[in-house]
């Protein structure tokens, strides 16, 4: 099954390499060469290629993030990843400066800092905060999350459309409540997904020389896991 998988995802990769970063193309091969990372992103590729941030494209993302070579590989640039705009757009990449709250909590509960105050903010304010009440003391609490070098991400941190409601609860009950009237936060809008698939090249990149070959390879990996 692996000699399989691993031609399939490099063949994959290659249609995305040309203008790709050192550092970037190591994380890829590095992931590829680990089976639990390996099986882990195939999925992505698949999921993470409308350009529509499905649900199934989220779940993916998650799931690789959860390695820690897949964490190092989303962390990186991205210019080497399949469906790299789509991430982007969807804000399913850890580094950039806005960030889809599921992933943001994902990073954030992998920090020992970030993880320690938004685990009390959350135990202190959570049920205050559904309620959309919101004290000094919780607002000084999840400010505290904020500052650490993870937590960042939660000051404004977005949902796409498709989102189940943990995102959004997050978003805009647990969140939002707290942040609203702060200094110096500006909430991100929920809906940053694409409601039509793109025509001609808006999402296309200039390093993707041949789509077909891409979809080919995706095709080939899902043949591959339903029939061996």
């Amino acid at each position: 099954m692996r000699r399989i998988l691993v031609p399939l995802l490099i063949t994959v990769s290659l249609c995305f390499a040309q203008d790709a970063s050192e550092a970037c193309t190591k994380a890829l091969t590095d992931c590829e060469n680990d089976l639990e990372c390996q099986n882990r992103l195939a999925p992505l590729m698949a999921a993470c290629s409308t350009g529509t941030c499905q649900p199934q494209c989220r779940s993916a993302v998650l799931n690789v993030y959860q390695n820690k070579l897949g964490r190092i590989l989303l962390r990186s640039d991205a210019t080497c990843i399949p469906g790299r705009d789509e991430l982007r757009t969807c804000n399913f990449l850890p580094a950039e400066s806005t960030v889809h709250c599921s992933l943001g909590k994902l990073a954030c509960e992998g920090d020992l800092q970030c993880n320690s105050k938004f685990g009390v903010f959350m135990s202190e304010c959570e049920a205050d905060a559904a309620r959309g009440a919101c004290s000094e003391k919780c607002k000084t609490l999840l400010n505290q999350t904020i500052e650490t070098s993870v937590g960042s991400i939660f000051s404004n941190c977005t949902c796409t459309a498709r989102d189940d409601q943990l995102c959004t609860n997050l978003k805009d009950n647990l969140l939002g409540v707290c942040l609203k009237n702060t200094p110096g936060v500006t909430l991100s809008p929920s809906d940053n997904s694409i409601t039509d698939a793109p025509g001609g090249n808006d999402l296309a990149d200039s390093s993707v020389s041949h789509p077909s070959t891409i979809i080919s390879a995706i095709s080939m990996y899902l043949l591959t896991v339903l029939f061996f």
